[in-house]
C-alpha cells in the first residue's frame, strides 16, 4: 500500500469516525485529512455522504424531558398498594357473601350445629360421680417407689 492510500484510508476511517465536521476530528489527523480531501474525489463523496448523515442525525435528536410527577404517578401505578383496614374488611366480607351464596356451606353449618349443642349439653350437665383425689395421690406415690427402687 503506497502512501497515498494510506492516507486516504486514515482519512476515511477519521471521517467515519468523527463525521463531517472538521472541528470535531482530531487536532493532529486534520491537516493530514484535508490535505487527503483535495487530492481524491472518492474522498469527498465520502465527506458528503457523511454531511448528509449528520444532518439527519441532528435534526432526529430529541431531548428527553422528565416531569418528576408524572414519573412517580407512574412508579406508584406499577406497585401493589397498601389496603386499609375498611378495604380488607370489605373484600373478606365480600368473600363470605360469595361463599355464603352457595349451597356448599348448610351441611357444614349443621354438621357444627349439633356438634356445638352437644358439647354445650354435655359440659353443663356433667358431674364427677367419684372423687379422683385419692387415685392421683395413688399414683404418684406408685411412681416415686419406682424411682426410689432404681436408685
Amino acid at each position: 500500500m503506497n502512501p497515498d492510500e494510506k492516507s486516504q484510508k486514515r482519512a476515511t476511517d477519521v471521517i467515519a469516525a468523527y463525521g463531517a465536521e472538521q472541528s470535531a476530528w482530531p487536532e493532529a489527523e486534520r491537516a493530514a485529512t484535508l490535505d487527503a480531501l483535495q487530492s481524491s474525489d472518492e474522498l469527498r463523496q465520502i465527506l458528503s455522504e457523511e454531511a448528509s448523515l449528520d444532518s439527519l442525525l441532528q435534526h432526529s435528536a430529541r431531548v428527553a424531558t422528565l416531569d418528576a410527577t408524572q414519573v412517580a404517578q407512574q412508579i406508584a401505578r406499577g406497585l401493589p398498594q397498601q389496603l386499609t383496614l375498611s378495604q380488607r374488611l370489605s373484600r373478606w366480607l365480600e368473600v363470605v357473601a360469595e361463599s355464603l351464596s352457595s349451597d356448599v356451606w348448610k351441611p357444614a353449618l349443621a354438621a357444627s350445629l349439633t356438634l356445638s349443642a352437644g358439647i354445650a349439653v354435655g359440659s353443663t350437665t356433667y358431674e364427677p360421680v367419684e372423687d379422683w383425689s385419692q387415685a392421683e395421690q395413688y399414683s404418684f406415690t406408685v411412681v416415686g417407689e419406682e424411682y426410689s427402687d432404681e436408685s
